[in-house]
């Protein structure tokens, strides 16, 4: 992950990488005072505010738990996945923006381009998530599911621009 992060966000990090079954953000808590039964209060506070200071994770501080509620960014999975899938999602991202380039209608449908890629979702999600803010919001399929970052994504023209930019940029 990040060198700078201390052992304890290190493991941290992993550990809710490791189970983010489907590559999305993953809501943790207490569970984590379970997960790392060695560790204190504190000490799991100051690691998951180093997360947080990275943009790894999210926090949210409510009255009556012991540690604040944890969500897991995109930016988790990009840190940790090379080590723990062994594959990279900015480079996964590239392939899928390749894809899309020279299959535009596979983006209507997640599932459609999660097929085309082979990949297993795990895999697939934190590339995809990737590419949304490549396309205007309004082409951007919302709704209330939790298999894929989004349903789909419509591509117009001047998204499949910024697909073309993306994959110059991250391919350099």
């Amino acid at each position: 992950m990040y060198d700078h992060l201390s052992d304890l966000a290190q493991r941290l990090g992993r550990h809710m990488a490791e189970h983010s079954p489907k590559g999305l953000p993953t809501h943790f808590g207490d569970e984590l005072l379970e997960a790392f039964p060695q560790e204190s209060r504190k000490t799991l506070g100051m690691a998951l505010a180093e997360l947080e200071a990275d943009g790894l994770v999210t926090l949210s501080r409510v009255l009556g738990p012991h540690l604040p509620r944890v969500r897991t960014t995109v930016e988790l999975f990009i840190a940790s996945d090379p080590a723990i899938t062994g594959h990279d999602p900015v480079e996964d991202s590239v392939v899928l923006a390749r894809l899309l380039l020279d299959q535009p209608e596979l983006g209507g449908n997640a599932r459609k381009l999660e097929e085309a890629a082979g990949w297993e979702r795990r895999r697939f999600n934190p590339a995809f998530a990737l590419l949304i803010p490549c396309v205007h919001d309004g082409r951007v399929r919302k709704s209330l599911q939790d298999d894929y970052p989004t349903m789909g994504i419509l591509l117009a023209d001047e998204d499949l621009v910024e697909l073309r930019r993306y994959v110059q940029r991250t391919s350099q």
